[in-house]
């Protein structure tokens, strides 16, 4: 609250340290100036309304070299204007509008004769006559033929011819031969046939007791075979043939 106080007071103050400037007074807008109407000579100032006149036109060009051939013919009666004109279309085919123009409106009817044709465009050059220029005659110079000393070039070195080593040959290595292990060969142990006249019967399902204690397995008891067996199982293969 204290602090909203102090904001207030200080805006108090800078408001009443700025200068006041008035607001500047603009001066009216100015009248427009009154220009006085034109005077026009009398011959200007009359307009004449002509009754429209019948008339009735023809003309054509034709100009063969420059492939020109249009015309134009009109009409009228004064109300009506009826008229033709025609032109010769760069595709072959010539245009022909024929139109009537009244107070209703204008309408144009335009048809064409003929069938466009696009033609291969091959210009032709006008073929200019070959000019013929003698042949020019120079005289034959008549140097002497340039004579050059034959080099003489250093004789080639001669550079010391080193025999081939001769390396040592040692002898192929013999590997020992050892006797192929004999295993010893234990009978395969015989079973009597079971021997029983009783009948099969089903055996009723088991009965679901409740959980017993957890019975202890006993560690089985492992028969250790002869050390020279172990031996013999263990040592490995020897052969002869040894690649050098």
């Amino acid at each position: 609250m204290k602090f909203l106080i102090v904001a207030a007071l200080a805006v108090v103050t800078l408001a009443a340290e700025s200068p006041y400037y008035p607001k500047p007074a603009y001066k009216p807008a100015y009248p427009a100036p009154a220009y006085p109407a034109p005077s026009y000579p009398s011959s200007y100032g009359k307009s004449y309304d002509y009754a429209p006149m019948p008339y009735s036109f023809d003309w054509a060009v034709l100009d063969e070299p420059s492939y020109n051939d249009f015309g134009h013919k009109e009409t009228s009666d004064g109300k009506v204007v009826t008229g033709t004109y025609y032109v010769n279309l760069p595709d072959g085919r010539r245009q022909i509008v024929t139109y009537k123009a009244d107070d209703y409106g204008y309408v144009a009817d335009v048809k064409y004769e003929g069938e466009a044709k696009y033609p291969e465009y091959k210009p032709a050059y006008p073929a200019y006559p070959k000019p013929a220029y003698p042949a020019p005659a120079y005289p034959k110079a008549s140097y002497p033929e340039p004579s050059y000393p034959k080099p003489a070039y250093a004789p080639k070195p001669a550079y010391p011819s080193y025999s081939a080593p001769a390396y040592p040959s040692y002898p192929k290595p013999s590997y020992p031969s050892y006797p192929r292990p004999v295993y010893p060969s234990y009978p395969r142990p015989s079973y009597p046939a079971p021997t029983t006249t009783e009948a099969a019967t089903e055996a009723p399902a088991p009965k679901v007791e409740a959980a017993a204690e957890p019975v202890v397995a006993e560690a089985p008891v492992v028969v250790a075979e002869p050390i020279a067996k172990a031996a013999a199982v263990a040592e490995p293969e020897v052969t002869t043939d040894v690649a050098v």
